[in-house]
């Protein structure tokens, strides 16, 4: 997802990118896929369970982009969905759910709007969210919970960062192709699963990074200059009632 999202934000004309992961060789690689005359890519390696960890990366971002100028624009998409119900889940498990699909943007957000306002610049966060903040998946209790609370964080830090001229969206993403939902749904559905998957959405397919990419470059662009506080359902299923 985070790969797609860089991907896109480059053919947007992204002067530079700063991308956060677990995976140092992995990052490393993308950085040099990415990089080139016209845009600066580097790689920040962290483990955003970790309040400290998380809590530098804005600073080590904004280190690395010193030539190319102020972070305008922050993407909240690191998360883990971990499958557990009201009777499985655990203490533990429910708490690293918050942490990374939670606490962890909260932290980046305080980071990077403080560095925002100091210098003046305008700047938008996109929060990546999903469809399950809605409620009534059991088996992904935990998940659920943390996208709500992530919506609810959406629109309190879109309130008071308003006066500022800092726009806080998020994106209730519904099902995706992506690495690890593959590895899981091949495990549960069989190697065809994409299929299966697409034949069963009214629209032919469910989506794909490059969706949600699209998507967050409208959100971080001045062409939703007066969007904020907004929690943007991308799902291509018919709403209830239809």
């Amino acid at each position: 997802m985070g790969l797609g999202i860089a991907r896109q934000l480059k053919l947007c004309g992204a002067k530079g990118l700063v991308l956060v992961s677990r995976n140092q060789t992995k990052g490393n690689e993308v950085c040099q896929e990415l990089s080139d005359n016209n845009c600066i890519c580097c790689f920040v390696a962290a483990d955003l369970e970790d309040p400290q960890k998380a809590r530098e990366v804005v600073s080590k971002a904004a280190a690395l982009m010193k030539e190319v100028g102020p972070i305008s624009g922050l993407v909240n998409a690191a998360a883990i969905t971990e499958r557990g119900n009201l009777a499985t889940e655990s203490a533990e498990g429910f708490d690293k759910q918050m942490a990374i699909n939670v606490r962890a943007p909260f932290l980046l957000t305080q980071a990077v709007s403080q560095r925002m306002i100091e210098h003046q610049i305008r700047g938008s966060i996109v929060n990546i969210s999903s469809v399950a903040s809605h409620g009534g998946a059991p088996f992904i209790m935990a998940y659920s919970v943390s996208k709500a609370a992530l919506n609810a964080l959406t629109k309190n830090n879109a309130a008071e960062l308003a006066p500022h001229g800092i726009r806080v969206n998020a994106i209730n993403m519904g099902w995706s192709v992506t690495e690890n939902e593959s590895k899981v749904q091949t495990a549960n559905m069989g190697i065809d699963w994409i299929s299966k998957a697409d034949a069963g959405v009214p629209l032919g397919r469910i989506l794909r990074p490059d969706d949600i990419a699209a998507t967050v470059g409208f959100l971080l662009s001045d062409s939703s200059a007066l969007m904020t506080g907004s929690i943007l359902n991308l799902h291509p299923e018919f709403p209830e009632g239809m």
